[in-house]
This record gives C-alpha cells, sequence and structure tokens, in this order.
C-alpha cells in the first residue's frame, strides 16, 4: 500500500487510530548532551538485530484495531545505525502489506555522510526526518557538545527536503537566558520548529530556581513582544501556545474537567523495542534511563491524576506529563512530577498575553466582520484579559 500522510489522514477523523513502533536501534551517541535523560553507561556500540526488528514491524502492521503504522528508529544517535535503518527500510518495501505507513528519524544531524543523503533524499517520500537544534550558536553549543557548526552545515538539506518537519529546540537551565533570541534567530532563518523545557527538575533549590523563573519569564515576554508585531506568524509552540481554548472561552465554568486520564499513548497506541528485543510502553520506561524495572501491569492506565494540586488545576488538561518519567520519579504513571509546573504557568500567562494582543488588534483592524464574529471575539477576548488580571498561582 503506498505511503499515506498519517496525521494528514487523522485530521478530522477520530476514528483513524495508528500505532507508534518505536526501535531503539542504538544506544549509542556521538554527543553528550547537558540535558539528555539517557545516562547509559554502557555506550558499546551495540546495535538492534534486524531479525527481531521486522518481526515487531510485521506484529504491528498485521495487529488488528489499527489503520497505520509509524516507525520511529530512536536512539542514541540513531544515524550511527544507518545501515540497519537502511536494510529495514528496504526490506520493508519488499512485502506487500495493507495499511498506510511511514518512518521517523530523530537525528542530531552532525554525521550525514553523502551516502545517507543520498538514500534520505531517495526515500523521502516515505522516510521523515527531525532535526534537534537549540537556537544560536551559542545556546546550542551550551547543551549538545559544541554541534552547531556541524548542524548549521547540514541545516539547508534538512529545510530543503523536509520543510514542514519541524526541528526541536529543547531549553536547559544554562540557556534560559538565550530563549528569546534563540527562537527569534530560528524565526529569522525560516526554520519550522518546536521549543519546550524538559520534565526533569533543571531548576534547583528555591534561590536559583527563583531567579531561572525570573529570567525565563522575561524572555517570555520580549517574544510576546516579537510575535505581537507579526500578526501573520504563528507562535513557537509550544511557548507561546499554551493557553488552553477552554479558557477564553466565555463562562467555561469546569469543561476543563474533562474525563481525560492520560496525556500520551504511552503503552496504548505506542510501544519500543529496545535494543535487546524486549518491549516497553515507551521508551521513558526503558530500565537504563529508569534505573528500575518497567512496571509489570498495565502502565498509563489511571483514573484520576495525582498528586490533588494536579487533579484541582484547571491547566492540567494542557500541562505536558510524561507517564515514564512519573514512573522513574514517583513509582506511578498518573503521579505527576511538578518540576516543571511554574514555568509552564509563565508560559500559559505569556501566551495570554499574546492572545489578548492579537485579539484586540483583531478587532479594531476589521472592518467587514459579521457581527456575530465579533461579539464571540469580545467574549473571548475579555475572559483573556480576566485571566491576566486575576493570574494564576505560581506558588
Amino acid at each position: 500500500m503506498p505511503y499515506i500522510n498519517l496525521r494528514a489522514t487523522q485530521q478530522g477523523r477520530e476514528n483513524i487510530k495508528i500505532r507508534s513502533l518505536s526501535l531503539v536501534v542504538t544506544r549509542d551517541c556521538n554527543l553528550r548532551c547537558r540535558y539528555c535523560y539517557e545516562k547509559h553507561p554502557l555506550r558499546d556500540g551495540h546495535i538492534l538485530d534486524i531479525g527481531l526488528a521486522r518481526e515487531a514491524i510485521t506484529k504491528c502492521m498485521n495487529e488488528p484495531g489499527f489503520d497505520g503504522v509509524e516507525v520511529d528508529f530512536f536512539g542514541g544517535e540513531p544515524m550511527l545505525a544507518f545501515p540497519l535503518i537502511r536494510d529495514i527500510v528496504d526490506w520493508f518495501h519488499t512485502q506487500k502489506w495493507q495499511k498506510s505507513h511511514r518512518f521517523l528519524i530523530g537525528t542530531n544531524g552532525t554525521i550525514l555522510t553523502p551516502e545517507i543523503k543520498e538514500w534520505l533524499v531517495k526515500n523521502k517520500s516515505c522516510v521523515n526526518v527531525g532535526l534537534s537544534l537549540d537556537g544560536t550558536k551559542k545556546a546550542h553549543d551550551l547543551s549538545r557538545s559544541g554541534s552547531y557548526d556541524a548542524v548549521y552545515q547540514n541545516l539547508p538539506f534538512f529545510m530543503e527536503h523536509w520543510p514542514l518537519q519541524p526541528a526541536k529546540m529543547t531549553i536547559c537551565a544554562d540557556t534560559i537566558p538565550y530563549v528569546a533570541e534563540s527562537v527569534i534567530e530560528l524565526e529569522n532563518m525560516g526554520v519550522i520548529f518546536t521549543a519546550n523545557i524538559g520534565f526533569e527538575d533543571l531548576w534547583g533549590d528555591e534561590e536559583p530556581k527563583q531567579l531561572l523563573l525570573d529570567t525565563y519569564e522575561a524572555q517570555l515576554s520580549k517574544l510576546v513582544d516579537f510575535y505581537a508585531g507579526r500578526p501573520d506568524l504563528y507562535p513557537v509552540q509550544p511557548l507561546l501556545t499554551a493557553l488552553p481554548t477552554y479558557l477564553y472561552l466565555p463562562d467555561y465554568g469546569h469543561s476543563w474537567q474533562k474525563d481525560i486520564k492520560r496525556y500520551c499513548g504511552a503503552g496504548h497506541e505506542m510501544i519500543v523495542l529496545d535494543v535487546d528485543g524486549r518491549e516497553y510502553p515507551c521508551h521513558r520506561f526503558l530500565p537504563w534511563i529508569t534505573k528500575k524495572e518497567a512496571p509489570r501491569e498495565n502502565s498509563n492506565c489511571q483514573t484520576a491524576w495525582k498528586p490533588d494540586k494536579c487533579a484541582n488545576c484547571k491547566l492540567v488538561l494542557s500541562c505536558p506529563t510524561c507517564a515514564g518519567y512519573n514512573w522513574e520519579v514517583n513509582g506511578d504513571t498518573g503521579t505527576r512530577t511538578t518540576f516543571h509546573c511554574q514555568s509552564f504557568k509563565r508560559e500559559v500567562m505569556a501566551s495570554a498575553a499574546l492572545e489578548a494582543i492579537r485579539l484586540t488588534n483583531k478587532l479594531e483592524n476589521v472592518n467587514d466582520m459579521p457581527e456575530e464574529r465579533k461579539v464571540e471575539l469580545k467574549k473571548s477576548l475579555k475572559s483573556v484579559l480576566n485571566l491576566l488580571e486575576e493570574g494564576l498561582d505560581v506558588s
């Protein structure tokens, strides 16, 4: 069956179900990024057996209940196992399947040889490649082993062949002072990207934590000003798209208390195969990452969130959480870690400030807008302004 854009296929069709299979093709990596959660001591170059990979793919492609399969080549740095990736994809296309499919590769972008590039271009109709790029040279080199020059050299290759595949910008404690300039530089370069802070505790004790939070708030404020002056530019996700829609709907009441008790597909739509052939709910459950065995019972099946401050928070549906990291820290996928709580609330408030500016400008500059639409926008603006006035508890 020919390749189909699975995300486009899913849009507007909730009945489309996609199985996500992550293959840890190698635990090895040529970088030592400061924020990496893979603290694996055995960077021994072990590669996943192709027979195990074929079995896992075949199982998913024949599995009932799913309409398509995404195969994600994961690491370490997966390009260190490029011959395996190439052989898996080439083998895959010798088979006859009844489901749609696509392949994903997330890479640090530093070791692309002419051979790798040629093969990727040849297969780009079914292989998406995503790049890690942490902003300016200073910010990127602080986080990612001084690799900016190697990544920058290959950046045009990614932008030409996968222009709509977002690069991934990860923010750590050292790069918080450079968030605004990093985002602005990537926007000016025309790079499509996402930017986020990790789940881990990067904040330290109370005094350095407060300093970092104040710095982050100031960086977000600079970005609000930047995007406010560019109404046609979509704000960077999720930093300035963190305002939940239901919070600026008039009379939203308790609509946020929906019966949604999991944030991701770990243990449900998603499965990961480690290099030793063992299966896990997702890569964040791998024992060499968590330093503990994965849960024996079904994971990510909680019926309520803990702690109470999360369960009762009106941001609970939009605030990101990681089932695997919850398991690592709390021994329970449903007990959320809260290291990023205060930074996320600042993202929501910054998103609200930008939304207020854009709603105001829209109401002032569109004369031929239907009256019904104007009333709707005015109510939304009032709700956003109320949120900005009331604020959020950032304690």
